[in-house]
């Protein structure tokens, strides 16, 4: 009886162990999707600044946390301002839905960030934006 209890003990005891060893580490697997779908496009959006203007903004992100923002700002006479700036980035956590960029001036926060190969949607500082891959 006692070796009939044993047996099935190390038997379920086996099974448990089964099981928990064919997980996989969520974060290692989503970490790399989701850096190389961040930084395998230049994104681009265009939006109406506070004065007004018509704005296309592109962004950059590298795989070494660093980036680059190109700012084209459009004015009625035809006129236009490139801005170029440099900025560094990184995952807020572990689920890689938010992210924020550190500019030499401030910091925007990327959050409830949706990536596809056609999209970069999410809540940049509260502000809804959809942001579009870039085609040269």
């Amino acid at each position: 009886m006692i070796k009939k209890n044993i047996l099935g003990f190390l038997l379920l005891l086996s099974v448990f162990c089964l099981f928990n060893s064919c997980e996989d580490d969520p974060y290692y697997d989503d970490y790399g999707w989701a850096t190389d779908a961040l930084c395998n496009n230049t994104w681009v959006d265009f939006y109406t600044n506070n004065d007004g203007y018509e704005c296309e903004q592109r962004l950059d992100f590298y795989d070494d946390h660093t980036g680059k923002d190109f700012t084209i700002i459009y004015y009625p006479n035809g006129m236009t301002d490139e801005l170029k700036t440099s900025f560094y980035w990184d995952w807020e956590d572990n689920f890689f839905d938010s992210f924020y960029v550190e500019y030499a001036n401030g910091t925007d926060y990327y959050e409830d960030v949706r990536i596809s190969d056609r999209y970069l949607k999410c809540l940049l500082n509260g502000d809804r934006v959809t942001f579009e891959p870039f085609y040269w």
